[in-house]
């Protein structure tokens, strides 16, 4: 795709210009900042999600669910990409289940249940249709990696025993702090990043970038963490610097497979920043972190 890179969770190196001197010998890439596309589709994408996670219920569902097939189908685009291709159906199917396991009843919302029968149906799918063993794994890979970051999401608004409005609360907190993580580590890495992070798989981004990043993300949970749900400040902080290294890992995992599937971006569904993946890629790691640390504080 030929739209400038969004903002990264570990931030860009700032870029050189072509006229000016030669570049020494592994000096790295500096990238423009055309903010125009970004900044526009961005605000309309932050309305759209802040309005429909406040309303809350079945349109916060729905788009959820929609977000699961949307993002599920370009993942499947980018492992149809790899040496072994997955089976995009079962790519799909599995991340929309995950993701709205929190709103589901009985026994369709039970991991326990869930698991065994993407497991048998997507083995047995794979014997029907002759794939690969290994194109069946990566497809139940890829519908746990984007159903449960998506569902994770979900299941912190439905958080079970906090006060209405709590579960509201966690998810404003985890996005602001993933986007406060992209922001920093964006603008931080054009500014000041100089060291490389991870330069075999992104090699534009940097250690001052990813330095931003997480005190962004510390800096959001740490001031709304105790003033919104009650959090004790040092767990606040503590949870702001879980979801900054959770999503800039994130991001640097999507970075590898998009690498390994020989693409720059997921899609081309967002102007400016490439495809729905491109966006989720922090949040489909904090989520789960977060989720997983409150379960084992034991926040009410």
């Amino acid at each position: 795709m030929s739209t400038p890179p969004a903002p990264s969770a570990i931030g860009a190196l700032p870029t050189a210009d072509a006229a000016s001197a030669p570049a020494a010998v592994g000096a790295l890439p500096r990238r423009r900042m055309n903010l125009l596309p970004r900044v526009a589709s961005s605000a309309v994408l932050v309305v759209l999600v802040a309005g429909l996670i406040y309303v809350g219920g079945i349109p916060l569902d729905v788009l959820v669910g929609a977000a699961a097939a949307l993002g599920a189908w370009e993942l499947g685009s980018l492992l149809a990409r790899c040496p072994v291709p997955a089976p995009r159906w079962l790519v799909v199917a599995l991340a929309v289940w995950l993701a709205e396991r929190a709103v589901l009843p009985g026994a369709g919302g039970n991991l326990e249940v869930i698991l065994p029968a993407a497991l048998a149906a997507g083995m047995v799918a794979g014997v029907l249709l002759h794939s690969p063993w290994e194109g069946s794994a990566a497809g139940l890979g890829g519908g746990l990696y984007l159903g449960v970051g998506l569902g994770s999401l979900l299941g912190l608004y439905h958080w079970v025993g906090a006060a209405p409005g709590v579960g509201l609360d966690l998810v404003a907190i985890v996005v602001g702090a993933v986007v406060a993580t992209d922001t920093l580590a964006y603008f931080t890495g054009h500014a000041l990043g100089r060291h490389p992070f991870f330069p075999s798989i992104s090699p534009s981004k940097s250690v001052e970038g990813a330095v931003g990043g997480a005190v962004g993300a510390m800096l959001v949970a740490g001031i709304a963490g105790p003033l919104v749900i009650s959090l004790n400040p040092f767990a606040a902080v503590g949870m702001g610097l879980l979801i900054a290294v959770a999503a800039e890992g994130g991001d640097l995992a999507e970075s590898a497979l998009k690498r390994q599937a020989g693409v720059k971006d997921s899609g081309r569904l967002i102007p400016g920043h490439g495809g729905l993946l491109d966006r989720l890629d922090g949040l489909l790691l904090a989520g789960p972190a977060v989720y997983c640390l409150l379960v084992l504080i034991a926040f009410r």
